[in-house]
């Protein structure tokens, strides 16, 4: 119970933080929309369970896949983050409600190529 809290803590202090951050109007890869899903891999708690160096760098997680370097089919992303459970029913990823540009952000920022 106390990781719940941990969690939870984490994706509210990243409220604060995506209610100062434009969002990208347009999908794609722009530099805003991976900034973009940057910050929303933080602040929805992604690194709780993913690794990714450039948010969370030596940590080691391992409950998820390790994102660094991943490159996703988008059509494929989009169904995951839509609703993980209908792609893989029993995982342990949960469904974060994430809305349509969230979801673009967050692809543009797994799937970018880091500088």
């Amino acid at each position: 119970m106390k990781r719940l809290g941990v969690v939870l803590a984490v994706v509210g202090a990243g409220l604060v933080l995506l209610s100062a951050l434009p969002r990208p109007a347009v999908s794609g890869d722009s530099r805003e929309a991976v900034d973009y899903g940057r910050a929303l891999f933080q602040a929805k708690g992604c690194t709780a369970c993913h690794l990714h160096r450039e948010v969370n760098p030596g940590a080691g997680v391992g409950i998820g896949p390790e994102l660094t370097e991943a490159v996703f089919d988008p059509a494929y992303l989009r169904a995951w983050l839509l609703d993980p459970a209908s792609i893989r029913p029993g995982t342990r990823m949960p469904n974060l409600g994430l809305s349509v540009s969230e979801i673009e952000a967050l692809i543009a920022f797994i799937n970018h190529e880091a500088e």
